[in-house]
C-alpha cells in the first residue's frame, strides 16, 4: 500500500506506513512506520485507474506514531473530554458539566472562539414574545426546501432531531448567554417574492452594548459566555494550548475510545482519559491541503489560489483563507471512523458584493452580467447560489449594474446589523442614506459611478461594453413589460436602470468560509464505522458532523450551522452523556 498527496504517488517508507496502517498495525488510534518497503515501479504506479485507486492511502490517513507510556508526561481523567474551545466545544462541555458529568475541555488555541453569530431556531421564547409564526406546517415546509436543496442527500434524522428540540435548545441558549450580559435578538425575515427561499424571522443573534452587531460578530461573544460559564459556573478546566495529537482505542482499534492524547506548548505528550466519552468538536478541514483535494475536489480546484493551507491560527475569528486542519476527522479515521457517505463535502461558500442587497445573505436582485456583457442567472437569489453561478463562468468574475432610482425600489433598507423591532438600536436606512453609502463606496473603490450607461460601462474593467449596453437596453423593457424573458425573474423585482448617476461593481471568485462535514456520524452524534456500527465513547459535534448537509451551505436557513450542529446537537449530546 503507498501513500499518495495531491502531489501523487510517495514510496519507500511512506508506502510502508500505508501498508502497517492498511493492516491495522495492532495499534490504538497511531502507527509505527515499518522499515523497508518499495515501489513496484509498475505502470499503476504512474497512471490512476480504479484498480490502483485502493491500494493506495492519502497522506492524512496515515497515524502517527504512538508515544510510549514513559513519554506521557501527565495524565488527566474526567467523564467527558471535549476537544476544542469553538461555539460547539463549549456549548458541549457546559451542557455535560450542568447534566452532571465531569468534564475537561482540551484546546490548541489559547480562547475559546467562535465566527459569525446566526443561530437558527424554531419555536424559541423570544420569537413568541416578538410575536413571530411557530406551526407545523411552517416548520415542515421550511425544511423540506432545505433537504430538497440538499437533493435528499443528507440525514434527515438529524434534520428531524433538530426540528424537535431547537426551539427548548434556544430557550436554554438565551437563558445562559443572558446570564453573562449578552442581549437576544431576530435577524429579519427572508422575502423571496416566488415563495421558494422564503424564510421566517429564525435566525438568533447576540450582543452587548460593545458589540451590536450579533449578525457577523456575535459567535465570539458566545463562546467566551459559555467558557465563562464552564469555568466559572460549573468548575470545568479547560487545558489551553493542548494540541490533539491522536486518540487511544482500546482492543487493537476495535473497541471503546478511552481517550486522547495531546502536545502541550511545549511539545510534551499529556494523556487525558474519558471515562464516557471523548467529543471531538475541533472545526474544519480547509487547510489540509490533502483532504481538501480528495473530499472537496471541486472547491478546491476552484478556490485553491485563496486558501492558505498549513498551520492554522488556532484563535481566529473570521477568516476567508481556510481555518482548521483536520486533526479531529483524522484522528478519527485512524481509529477506524468512516468518512461521511455525501460526496463532496459541502462547503459554506457566498458572493457578496454584487450590489445593494435586501439583507445580509442576499444576492444583488438587478441585473448580474458575466464578462461577455451577458446575463447568466436568475438574479433572485441569496449569495450563496449566486457563488455556485458565478463559479461556473470562466473567469468566476460577475458585474452588478443599477441607478439611482433602484434606492427608492424600498421605502427602507435592512441594513448589516438591523434586527426585528432594532433591539440591538441599528435602524433600517432610508433610500437617501443608501445613496450615500453607495458614494462611500465608490470612493473606496468598491464601486464606480457614472452620469450615463457609457461613461459606466467603460469604467467597469473587463466587461465586453457593448454587449452590456444590449443586456441593459433588453433588462430594461421586460421592466417595462413585466415578463422577463431570459430568465423570467419575478416580475416585482424588474426595475428599469434608466435614471443617473449610475453605479456598478465587478467581483471576482468567491468569498470561503469553511467545510462542513466529515466523519461518519449518527443522530445521536456517535462517530461510526462502515457499517454503521457506533464507535463506543467516541462524538463529534459541530462543522465536524458528517451527513447533515449536501451540495453546499447554502444560507436557506441562516444559522444552521451555529444553530443546529454547533448549538442544539452537543446541548443533546451534553444530556444524553450524563444518562450513560
Amino acid at each position: 500500500m503507498e501513500q499518495i498527496s495531491r502531489r501523487g504517488f510517495l514510496t519507500g517508507a511512506a508506502a510502508a506506513m500505508g501498508a502497517a496502517a492498511a493492516a491495522g498495525a495492532g495499534l490504538a488510534g497511531c502507527s509505527s512506520p515499518n522499515a523497508g518497503g518499495k515501489s513496484s515501479g509498475s505502470a499503476a504506479a504512474e497512471s490512476m485507474t480504479a484498480d490502483s485507486a485502493k491500494k493506495v492511502k492519502w497522506s492524512f490517513e496515515i497515524a502517527p506514531d504512538m508515544p510510549a507510556d514513559s513519554e506521557i508526561s501527565q495524565t488527566y481523567s474526567a467523564d467527558v473530554v471535549v476537544v476544542g474551545s469553538g461555539v460547539s466545544g463549549m456549548c458541549c462541555a457546559v451542557s455535560a458539566a450542568e447534566s452532571g458529568c465531569d468534564t475537561i475541555v482540551v484546546s490548541a488555541g489559547t480562547k475559546a472562539v467562535g465566527r459569525g453569530g446566526s443561530n437558527q431556531a424554531i419555536g424559541s421564547k423570544y420569537q413568541k414574545q416578538m410575536g413571530i409564526e411557530d406551526s407545523p406546517e411552517l416548520r415542515r415546509e421550511q425544511t423540506m426546501i432545505e433537504q430538497l436543496a440538499a437533493t435528499m442527500f443528507c440525514d434527515m434524522r438529524k434534520w428531524a432531531r433538530w426540528e424537535a428540540n431547537s426551539g427548548a435548545f434556544m430557550d436554554w441558549m438565551i437563558d445562559k448567554m443572558a446570564a453573562k450580559g449578552l442581549s437576544c435578538s431576530l435577524e429579519p425575515a427572508y422575502y423571496d417574492p416566488d415563495g421558494v427561499m422564503s424564510s421566517p424571522a429564525a435566525s438568533h443573534n447576540f450582543f452587548n452594548a460593545d458589540q451590536p452587531i450579533g449578525v457577523f460578530y456575535g459567535a465570539p461573544l458566545i463562546a467566551q459566555a459559555y467558557a465563562d460559564t464552564f469555568t466559572d459556573d460549573l468548575g470545568g478546566k479547560i487545558y489551553f494550548q493542548h494540541k490533539a495529537y491522536c486518540l487511544v482505542r482500546e482492543n487493537d482499534n476495535k473497541g471503546r475510545v478511552s481517550a486522547v492524547i495531546a502536545k502541550d506548548s511545549s511539545g510534551n505528550f499529556v494523556k487525558f482519559e474519558a471515562k464516557k466519552a471523548v467529543v471531538l468538536a475541533t472545526g474544519d478541514f480547509s487547510k489540509n491541503e490533502d483532504m481538501m483535494a480528495r473530499y472537496c475536489p471541486w472547491q478546491y480546484e476552484k478556490m485553491k489560489d485563496q486558501l492558505m493551507f498549513g498551520e492554522p491560527d488556532y484563535d481566529v475569528e473570521m477568516n476567508y483563507s481556510g481555518l482548521m486542519d483536520g486533526i479531529g476527522q483524522r484522528m478519527g479515521l485512524w481509529v477506524g471512523a468512516a468518512w461521511q457517505r455525501t460526496f463532496p463535502n459541502p462547503c459554506a461558500i457566498n458572493s457578496a458584493g454584487l450590489g445593494p442587497a435586501l439583507c445580509v445573505v442576499d444576492n444583488f436582485r438587478g441585473i448580474n452580467l458575466a464578462s461577455d456583457g451577458k446575463r447568466f442567472m436568475n438574479e433572485n437569489t441569496n449569495f450563496a447560489y449566486c457563488a455556485y453561478a458565478k463559479m461556473q463562468l470562466p473567469d468566476q468574475t460577475a458585474y452588478g449594474i443599477w441607478d439611482t432610482a433602484y434606492a427608492y425600489t424600498q421605502e427602507e433598507w435592512e441594513g448589516l446589523g438591523y434586527t426585528v423591532g432594532e433591539a440591538n438600536g441599528i435602524p433600517k436606512s432610508t433610500p437617501e442614506q443608501m445613496i450615500a453609502m453607495w458614494d462611500k463606496n465608490v470612493e473606496s473603490g468598491s464601486y464606480v459611478k457614472a452620469d450615463t450607461i457609457d461613461e459606466l460601462l467603460a469604467k467597469l474593467d473587463g466587461l465586453d461594453a457593448a454587449e452590456a449596453k444590449k443586456s441593459i437596453e433588453a433588462y430594461n423593457k421586460y421592466a417595462a413589460q413585466g415578463l422577463d424573458e431570459e430568465y423570467h425573474v419575478n416580475p416585482e423585482l424588474l426595475h428599469p436602470i434608466a435614471t443617473g448617476p449610475f453605479y456598478g461593481s465587478k467581483t471576482v471568485g468567491a468569498t470561503f468560509l469553511s467545510t462542513m462535514g466529515g466523519l461518519r456520524t449518527d443522530a445521536n452524534m456517535q462517530v461510526c464505522e462502515e457499517d454503521d456500527t457506533p464507535i463506543e465513547g467516541l462524538y463529534n459535534v459541530g462543522s465536524m458532523i458528517g451527513d447533515f448537509y449536501a451540495n453546499s451551505y447554502n444560507f436557506g436557513f441562516p444559522g444552521q450551522n451555529l444553530g443546529a450542529a454547533c448549538g442544539c446537537f452537543p446541548w443533546l449530546l451534553g444530556r444524553d452523556l450524563a444518562k450513560l
